[in-house]
């Protein structure tokens, strides 16, 4: 198998694994099916965009017409599917039912698996139960690490790319021994499992914790996969916290329960809805009342249909989002689906500076800050670290002049340009002796010679904002952070709050009082700065300049 990654945007990887003469890109879902009762066929999987499936080698072992057949066939011919094909070992089984009473042996489920030419087969693992004690938690991962080793060892056919489950759960430090020593260990994939009772209780803060804590241990070459993603809502989430594969069966689960998968609403009952709010062919042949009335197998594949297709539609979108940097903006969207995502979306600030690492420096777009979940991206962790460990004062400056940001960034705006161009041509100091910055509600400070690049002056956002905003005060505090160590370059400084601007359209403009640049005689105080000075209009300002 090979794995080539082609795109990142914060831990979410655009991919491609080419296996078996086979190509799948990544992010990516598996649809469950089973061997011989599938409702919707594998010809409609295809062409609902399935470039893989998965399937249950221990279901089929167990039936001896259906074993046989497929030894004779293979997989691929059996299912006719021409695409990759995943095969389950029964560990699912045992999870699910947490019934241990099922007979299988790991060695002949897993050479069974190579028997009948699976692309991607699972070892038979002991997946934790999320109520499981501690020492129960660390006697079935015990027993999982050692299948894997043995799994290793008795590998017969190159073909077959191992997927090696991931085990842990609640547990961290259990599941972080599982981490390293799976990465000792020859797996194709690395696949985090026992988390569908957590997805079936929205338990999304814990399943994300888990995401994270793997993927910062995890070979970053292999592909992550999570067994039993299938909740669409969840895909931004989870992919931008590093998941490039899943699986699941919700799609059919859900349609027997007549729920119908949306983005913007969660899931909808079927019996609820007037009409559809979806384009996909489904939802444009029938009405819902049409559908609630169809004859229950018609209904079931129907629906499963329109859940397939929204599935995959969102991971289209994903990944547009991923390669145009617009993965963040996305994700803001999608976790006001539901309180729980909210809450499980505050795992990246937790985590940010590890996702710091692979976001990118710059990007083709300019960014769009319109939640407070905005001030969780790496963009303001990244800036406030270099601003406070690595940037440096032109030297031979003795001034700071401090100049809002307003409507447009830099000399772009009609006010700032006309205040800059009569510093330049009214002050009679050296110029070089004057630095100037400008404050922003967004990032708080900003050297002039920084405010044109990325992400500084490309950004759009909600204006004004708050004093309540976290982005207002996180805008305060890299301010003040900055002033505490810089302010001894200078021998004083110098704030402009106009009472009007002109904005980007040249109307005249109340300055509002709620900006924070307001805040900044509090902080000159804090820090017990003397020498600093406030003006409503450059005129006084630079008559005072002219005093020195």
């Amino acid at each position: 198998m090979i794995f080539e990654l082609s795109d990142v945007d914060a831990l979410g990887r655009i991919g491609y694994i080419k296996i078996n003469n086979k190509e799948i890109i990544t992010p990516n879902l598996f649809p469950v099916i089973h061997p011989s009762k599938n409702v919707v066929t594998t010809n409609e999987l295809k062409s609902i965009g399935a470039q893989g499936v998965f399937t249950n080698a221990y279901i089929i072992y167990n039936n001896e017409s259906i074993r046989t057949e497929v030894l004779r066939k293979g997989i691929h011919k059996f299912l006719n599917y021409d695409g990759v094909v995943a095969t389950d070992s029964g560990a699912f089984q045992q999870y699910m039912y947490n019934d241990n009473s099922i007979n299988i042996n790991a060695e002949t489920i897993e050479k069974f698996q190579e028997a009948i030419g699976s692309d991607f087969p699972v070892i038979l693992d002991v997946p934790l139960q999320l109520n499981d004690p501690y020492e129960v938690a660390r006697v079935k991962l015990n027993n999982t690490l050692n299948r894997a080793k043995e799994n290793v060892l008795r590998r017969t056919r190159p073909e077959s790319n191992w997927f090696g489950p991931i085990h842990g759960g609640k547990y961290s430090d259990l599941l972080e021994e599982c981490c390293r020593e799976m990465n000792k260990m020859n797996f194709a994939v690395y696949a985090i499992g026992g988390l569908v009772k957590a997805f079936m209780d929205y338990r999304f803060d814990l399943t994300t914790k888990i995401l994270i804590t793997a993927k910062k241990i995890l070979n970053p070459n292999k592909p992550i996969h999570m067994f039993g993603l299938g909740l669409p809502q969840y895909f931004a989430l989870a992919i931008a916290c590093g998941c490039d594969l899943m699986d699941s069966a919700a799609y059919i689960l859900y349609a027997k329960e007549d729920r119908y998968f949306t983005l913007s609403s969660g899931t909808k009952n079927l019996q609820e809805l007037e009409e559809f709010p979806c384009h996909c062919p489904v939802c444009t042949a029938y009405t819902p009342k049409e559908l609630r009335e169809s004859k229950e197998n018609v209904k079931i594949n129907l629906l499963s249909k329109h859940n397939l297709y929204i599935s995959f539609s969102e991971l289209r979108t994903i990944r547009q989002a991923i390669r145009e940097g617009n993965l963040w903006e996305l994700l803001e969207l999608r976790i006001r689906n539901h309180p729980k995502l909210v809450k499980a979306f505050q795992n990246l600030k937790k985590n940010i500076s590890f996702i710091e690492i692979f976001e990118k420096t710059y990007k083709n777009h300019g960014r769009l800050y319109s939640s407070t979940e905005s001030i969780l991206r790496p963009d303001f962790y990244r800036y406030r670290k270099k601003l406070i460990n690595y940037y440096r004062p032109p030297k031979h400056v003795k001034l700071m002049i401090i100049l809002p940001e307003l409507d447009i960034k830099g000399e772009k705006s009609p006010s700032v340009n006309s205040w800059i161009t009569k510093i330049n041509n009214e002050v009679s100091l050296h110029r070089g002796e004057l630095h100037i910055y400008y404050f922003s509600a967004i990032y708080g400070i900003i050297p002039e010679e920084l405010v044109d690049s990325f992400p500084l002056g490309q950004y759009e956002t909600i204006y004004p904002l708050t004093p309540v905003n976290s982005i207002y005060n996180n805008a305060l505090r890299t301010t003040e952070a900055f002033l505490v160590k810089s302010l001894k370059n200078y021998e004083r400084c110098y704030t402009l709050i106009p009472k009007t601007f002109y904005n980007e359209f040249n109307d005249e403009c109340h300055f509002p009082k709620i900006h924070p640049i307001n805040k900044l005689i509090n902080i000159f105080n804090k820090i017990k700065l003397s020498e600093f000075a406030v003006f409503d209009n450059i005129d006084d300002l630079i008559k005072d300049l002219k005093l020195l």
